[in-house]
């Protein structure tokens, strides 16, 4: 009978050893897949964040670059409408039609003064 109760300890830490075979491998890899997935994140959240940089500088370079063009294109108006009316036209009709009291009024909505 002691050779009986001696082998079981010896049968029970052999299904261990086997069970812990088997299962390493497959402990080390989920402890990959895990590792790359934590790695994969980390680059995709990069990326998010540089997306995101990227597109502020785009945002504020057409910003500007509208800017620059409304500028252009309200001086450009500015001019053609000032060849159209004469300043000594202007001051005709200014001085004849308005009030020294409408002055003030007429320059606050016209962009010309």
């Amino acid at each position: 009978e002691m050779a009986r109760g001696a082998g079981e300890p010896s049968t029970k830490r052999a299904k261990v050893d086997e069970a812990k075979e088997e299962e390493d491998p497959l402990v080390r890899r989920k402890e990959e897949v895990v590792r790359l997935l934590e790695e994969a994140s980390a680059k995709g959240k990069e990326l998010v964040r540089k997306a995101e940089e990227e597109a502020e500088r785009l945002k504020r370079e057409a910003g500007d670059t509208l800017y620059l063009a409304c500028a252009d294109i309200e001086a450009a108006n500015l001019d053609e409408l000032l060849k159209k009316l004469p300043p000594e036209l202007l001051e005709k009709i200014l001085d004849e039609n308005l009030d020294q009291n409408d002055l003030l009024a007429l320059t606050m909505t016209c962009r010309f003064f």
